[in-house]
């Protein structure tokens, strides 16, 4: 028999059945041996001088008309608490959970609350959470929204990114303040808000795996209304989480909404999010020959040089300028000069030499010149 299930035999019956487990031959559990040294563990409190006791309450208790003595199941269970915290935790373990188990056959309230505990551990959006706060795909798409009101000329490391970057002036960013400003305040206060309830859970969890805990669930199990509003405050915490998990989603695609367009329409000069963009279609030239004859470009209008770039075959490319300006590359910063001074653009070469010699000069033309079309400093092709 289990700890459990002797646990919710009443006392003369649960004394009976030890007495009878120590006159038989039989090989005990690993339980039955613990409920006995419960009981005597008992027996020996209530034979000590100081407690004023029946000194013979074994043999007493044998007699089917003898009564428990006071405070016997208070001296029993504490007994009980104290040889358990003995056991090794493998043992306190599987005790605790098979009291679970059990308590989830026979009481609902308790069932509701191991379903819900289950789900923290097997919803994607619980588990993405309780791993951090901000979940990673709240916080990645904020990120990317915030990237696209920043200047391309700042210069960020990732942990800045996370707290969306309280430190910049308005002079870092490429669009209206005032959007920003109302971006950065509703994620903070959707952030703050996530937090408190990551440590509610964080706690939550704890209090229903941790080995401490198993003696505040045995009285809940105990008391029955304690039980009930146990499994309403965990079922709110679960059911609060959701709503504020998809509160934020919303809230984020509803900033990055308006904060595109506004971007598309007012923006005055590169994003660092187009930065990226940029520097990820370019990529490919990085693995062609240091040594390859290139030439190095200007892209530019009557008023100023807003592109420098190197190719291989530059009519060839300044062609994949306009044409991409129109269709694929159409976000890019360099292609809204384009739309814009269509009739105007005009190509010039300004250097030729190895693939190695252009990348070092246009290095230099840029850190020189700072061209509004340019997302990186230069070098990459």
């Amino acid at each position: 028999m289990k700890l459990y299930e002797l646990s919710q035999l009443p006392f003369k019956e649960r004394f009976k059945f030890v007495n009878d487990l120590l006159e038989s031959n039989t090989e005990l559990s690993t339980d039955e041996k613990l409920v006995i040294d419960i009981f005597e563990a008992t027996n020996e409190w209530f034979q000590k001088p100081t407690n004023q006791c029946e000194p013979n309450l074994i043999s007493k208790l044998k007699d089917e008309k003898w009564g428990l003595p006071p405070f016997f199941e208070t001296i029993y269970e504490i007994q009980e608490k104290y040889l358990i915290e003995k056991l090794s935790k493998n043992e306190r373990q599987r005790i605790f959970d098979e009291c679970k188990e059990t308590w989830c056959l026979y009481y609902p309230d308790f069932y509701r609350i191991s379903e819900i505990m289950l789900e923290f551990n097997t919803n994607e959006m619980l588990v993405e959470f309780r791993k951090h706060s901000p979940p990673s795909f709240i916080r990645e798409r904020a990120s990317e929204v915030y990237k696209k009101c920043l200047s391309y000329k700042v210069k960020l490391k990732n942990h800045k990114i996370d707290n969306l970057g309280y430190s910049y002036t308005p002079g870092s960013y490429c669009i209206d303040f005032s959007k920003v400003i109302l971006f950065t305040n509703e994620y903070a206060d959707w952030g703050q808000k996530a937090s408190y309830f990551w440590n509610k859970i964080y706690s939550l969890q704890d209090k229903y795996n941790s080995l401490y805990a198993y003696e505040d669930w045995k009285r809940y199990i105990k008391h029955s209304e304690v039980l009930k509003e146990k499994k309403e405050e965990i079922q709110k915490l679960h059911d609060d989480t959701l709503t504020l998990l998809n509160a934020g989603n919303e809230m984020v695609l509803k900033h990055n909404k308006a904060i595109t367009e506004e971007y598309n329409t007012n923006a005055f000069e590169m994003s660092i999010y187009e930065r990226e963009l940029e520097i990820a279609l370019t990529c490919d030239v990085n693995n062609a020959s240091e040594e390859e004859y290139c030439y190095v470009y200007t892209l530019e209008c009557e008023l100023f040089v807003f592109y420098v770039g190197i190719a291989g075959s530059p009519r060839e490319r300044f062609e994949q300028h306009i044409r991409g300006a129109f269709s694929n590359e159409s976000n890019l910063f360099k292609s809204k000069f384009i739309q814009k001074f269509h009739s105007e653009v005009k190509q010039k070469i300004i250097y030729e030499g190895t693939r190695r010699d252009c990348k070092k000069f246009e290095r230099e033309y840029i850190s020189k010149y700072n061209p509004l079309g340019n997302m990186t400093e230069g070098g990459e092709g």
